[in-house]
């Protein structure tokens, strides 16, 4: 038989390990109640109390079996289904024996007191997700009969529209949700409000942000009155804003019971509620509970009554989001760069993704890895809401190196500039050991044989010749380390020696990086050349020479799906098959189909050259083109639209000569006056190199990602190795898990991953849904976008990444295996890396939401001759599929046009 403990807690009864019983509001009430905290006293009615409630529901399965089948796309849906169980729940009686035992901790608590009744779900104020304002709360209840009824409307807030809502889109199971629920004394407060340890707007961990109104904090917490503002630095106690904000009036208690609305003296409503000291009591306070939780940064509801502070709520603050991990060497300021946003691939990767990338990375191992080294993974790169943050901080630390280092970096990604340059200004970012030797000794080790190559690549070498033996390297490298993989004799030592060829991929790519390199430094002093008199009339066409780039990977593997989809054209009942069922059903019809067998054939050829490839190829886990052509098949199928068969390469041809003239433009303008002859020469050397060097930019991206294809492989094939000895529950499991572990268990059987990988697994699926920042600061601190001036109303502003104005159809895709590009149409994309861009062949224009002028589609938009506009703030949520739009890639703004 059941004790009355397992109805109701007070707050001091509540364990640490109470939270199933008495939800995340609850637990937290109880841990503040240990702690010392000034909470107001109360209890717990604890999740069997609703259990009990709820067994008397008759067709239970049926309302949650509803629930269960929203995906949370439709409001009405979720909508219905959640009135049909409110409207069950309504015709319940609440047990006997639950009323007693809330009717004798009420008298307990006294039953003279105001009390405040709020709901405590299971999956409430935690870390991974508040689900803040989901359920109801009542306050200023009185007696047992008002106790007892909003006791029960608690009970059936658990299935409120929105709450319903929520649970849909994030997946929560609507029966593995309880409520408990929270009665506590009502302070009848002079000011309430709401703290928050870490600044909520900026994520900067050392800014305490406090709003505060008078009397009740319903008013603040609903959004009905604009409340002061108080920012307080939690290091030095300085108030860093105090501003009052336009009270209208309080919400008070009202004697009988309820609340109601006290209108306030204009006087009053534009009064500070709190002086400069309570400001400093409140943000001790926090850090005080912040500290109590482990330091996880904390949203506190608190009042002040008689000059008392009362804290009644906290939870952690879960959109903040987490600051890199890095071993530190110095209490100094530390700044991150996110590596998502430079290879235009923002999701959240599992640990072997990670890893791969982390042994890639030379920087901080003491110079480049060789085959012979032991794997290590990079101390510099830090990972963070499973991405990964460059820690850029020693090089920025050197003065006479920042200025250069944040110029480059705002003319290739202005956005992430902006960032930097925000950052390092900061008055900690200074401060550490000198260690600048170190630093220099580190990077000339990694980089200086690569830097020691560009000077004679720029003035005397082939370029030509270069090219050539990049070529080589492409074929030659990942050829010899699939042999070395394959020539393991077991799966673990397979894998050890993946991680080998991981570790020392850079050192093998090093040697062909000064043309690539020379390249960028050719084309910047082209430019820097064409400011002079003589280049009047042909400065333009410094951009224009990087049209049609020689020996370019990526734009060679457009050209190839281009001729695909050209042998699609003339077969209509061959593209109505593809267009109509899955590949994996059309692929074995297509031998049937007229045109399908020569299709198919030119199709393997594609995929033996580039079927490493893949959307957000960077993540090792996401299906490679060869594991499913999908969106090869929406490239050929969106290709017909071209008017005629071969477009893709005449429009290429075009370019090329395009490049090409405007490089002899160049060169001609130059020879003119005194100094023509050299100043020719010197430019026609420099067309060469920035070409030629230039088309070398995918080469090393497309060697990683071929070695990213023989990992892939391995890794899968071990996973098969561990689900089949029940290791892992799937294959597929292999993701979470990082190359030592991986080669560990494949040694020792006995070993079981399963309850390891489900808790990674959640955390992957928590942090997809965060926004990764482009920068951040080890304080936490995520700068502001910049804002434009200049751009016509209603402007969507961006950055001009490839120059030129079209008007057409938007296209928004997010999926470029699943949605098909006409020819002619503008693609609007969150991002797009090497895997996207066979769609570029048909597009024209290109907007994306992430990116630099050195970013992937930026380069390559430049060299199709189609406009561009980057880093446009939720482009894809803001432009519609269908819509007219203007994509000015000159100024870098998008424009909806009217009508559209």
């Amino acid at each position: 038989m059941e004790t009355d403990r397992a109805l109701t807690l007070s707050f001091a009864e509540v364990d640490p390990d109470d939270l199933s019983r008495v939800g995340g509001k609850g637990a937290n009430l109880g841990a503040l109640t240990r702690a010392g905290v000034s909470v107001p006293p109360g209890f717990c009615l604890t999740t069997r109390a609703f259990d009990r409630f709820i067994a008397a529901l008759p067709d239970a399965d049926a309302r949650f079996a509803e629930l269960d089948a929203l995906d949370g796309a439709s409001v009405e849906a979720a909508r219905a289904a959640a009135e049909a169980m409110r409207s069950r729940l309504d015709a319940l009686v609440m047990p006997e024996e639950v009323a007693e035992r809330i009717a004798a901790a009420w008298r307990l608590l006294g039953p003279e007191l105001p009390l405040a009744v709020r709901s405590s779900a299971t999956a409430e104020d935690l870390p991974g997700a508040s689900f803040a304002g989901q359920q109801d709360t009542y306050l200023n209840i009185r007696g047992e009969a008002a106790l007892l009824d909003a006791v029960r409307r608690c009970w059936i807030s658990l299935f409120t529209d929105r709450a319903v809502l929520y649970r849909a889109r994030g997946r929560f199971g609507h029966r593995a949700v309880k409520l408990a629920v929270v009665v506590q004394r009502l302070i009848d407060p002079d000011v309430s409000g709401i703290l928050f340890t870490a600044d909520p707007l900026t994520g900067h961990r050392g800014i305490a942000s406090i709003d505060a109104g008078f009397g009740l904090g319903e008013a603040l917490v609903s959004g009905l009155v604009n409340a002061d503002l108080y920012r307080v630095d939690r290091r030095t106690g300085e108030v860093l804003l105090a501003r009052a904000g336009d009270k209208a009036f309080a919400i008070r208690p009202t004697p009988g019971g309820g609340t109601t609305r006290e209108a306030l003296p204009e006087l009053k409503r534009r009064a500070r509620t709190l002086t400069d000291e309570q400001a400093r009591a409140l943000a001790g306070i926090g850090a005080r509970i912040e500290s109590h939780f482990g330091g996880a940064p904390q949203d506190i509801e608190w009042c002040i009554a008689g000059g008392a502070i009362w804290v009644v709520q906290a939870r952690p603050i879960t959109s903040l989001f987490p600051i890199p991990a890095v071993p530190r060497a110095d209490s100094g300021l530390r700044v991150f760069v996110s590596f998502g946003h430079v290879q235009v691939m923002l999701d959240a990767m599992p640990k072997l993704a990670q890893e791969v990338w982390r042994l890639f990375f030379p920087a901080g191992k003491g110079g480049a890895p060789s085959l012979r080294s032991p794997p290590a993974l990079s101390p510099a790169m830090a990972p963070a809401a499973s991405r990964l943050y460059i820690d850029v901080t020693e090089l920025l630390r050197l003065r006479r190196l920042r200025r250069a280092l944040l110029g480059l970096i705002s003319r290739a990604y202005e956005a992430l500039g902006q960032s930097l340059a925000v950052l390092v200004s900061r008055p900690g970012f200074s401060a550490g050991p000198a260690g600048r030797g170190a630093v220099l000794r580190a990077v000339v080790s990694v980089l200086g044989p690569v830097l020691a190559r560009v000077p004679a690549a720029l003035l005397f070498r082939d370029p030509a010749a270069g090219a050539r033996a990049f070529d080589r390297a492409l074929e030659a490298i990942p050829r010899e380390s699939e042999g070395r993989v394959r020539a393991a004799r077991t799966p673990s030592e397979r894998i050890r020696r993946c991680a080998v060829e991981m570790n020392a991929l850079f050192r093998r790519i090093r040697p062909h990086l000064s043309r690539m390199i020379a390249g960028f430094v050719a084309l910047a002093l082209l430019r820097h050349a064409a400011r002079g008199r003589w280049a009047d009339e042909v400065r333009g066409d410094v951009g224009v020479i990087m049209r049609g780039l020689p020996g370019n990977v990526t734009t060679q593997m457009d050209l190839a799906a281009g001729d695909l989809a050209d042998l699609l054209r003339p077969h209509p009942e061959l593209a109505a098959l593809l267009e109509a069922r899955p590949w994996a059903e059309a692929r074995a019809s297509l031998p049937q189909v007229s045109g399908g067998a020569e299709l198919a054939k030119a199709l393997d050829a594609f995929l033996s050259r580039y079927g490493s490839r893949g959307a957000s190829e960077i993540d090792v886990s996401r299906p490679r083109w060869r594991d499913d052509p999908s969106l090869l098949v929406r490239v050929m199928t969106g290709g017909r639209s071209r008017e005629m068969a071969g477009a893709h390469r005449r429009q290429h041809e075009a370019q090329v000569l395009a490049g090409e003239g405007a490089g002899e433009r160049l060169v001609a303008a130059a020879g003119r006056g005194p100094l023509g002859p050299l100043r020719r020469a010197w430019m026609r050397r420099l067309v060469r190199v920035a070409r030629f060097g230039m088309g070398l930019r995918e080469h090393p991206k497309f060697i990683l990602v071929q070695l990213l294809g023989i990992v892939r492989t391995e890794a899968l094939a071990a996973g098969e190795i561990l689900a089949g000895r029940g290791q892992l529950s799937h294959g597929g499991d292999v993701w979470q898990l990082g190359f030592g572990e991986l080669a560990a268990a494949l040694d020792d059987a006995s070993t079981d991953l399963r309850a390891r990988v489900a808790d990674r697994a959640s955390e992957l699926q928590r942090d997809q849904n965060r926004r990764p920042p482009i920068a951040m600061s080890s304080d936490g601190e995520i700068p502001a976008p910049a804002e434009r001036a200049g751009l016509p109303p209603d402007a969507l502003p961006g950055t001009a990444a490839s120059a030129g104005v079209v008007e057409g159809i938007a296209r928004v895709i997010t999926d470029p295996a699943r949605e098909v590009l006409n020819a002619g149409e503008i693609l609007v994309a969150p991002v797009t890396d090497p895997g996207w861009t066979p769609l570029f062949v048909h597009a024209a224009a290109l907007v994306t939401e992430v990116g630099g002028m050195m970013t992937h589609g930026a380069v390559v938009a430049r060299e199709y001759g189609i406009p561009a506009v980057v880093s446009v703030a939720s482009a894809v949520e803001r432009i519609k599929t269908g819509q007219r739009i203007r994509v000015d890639g000159t100024r870098g703004f998008v424009q909806i046009l009217r009508g559209s």
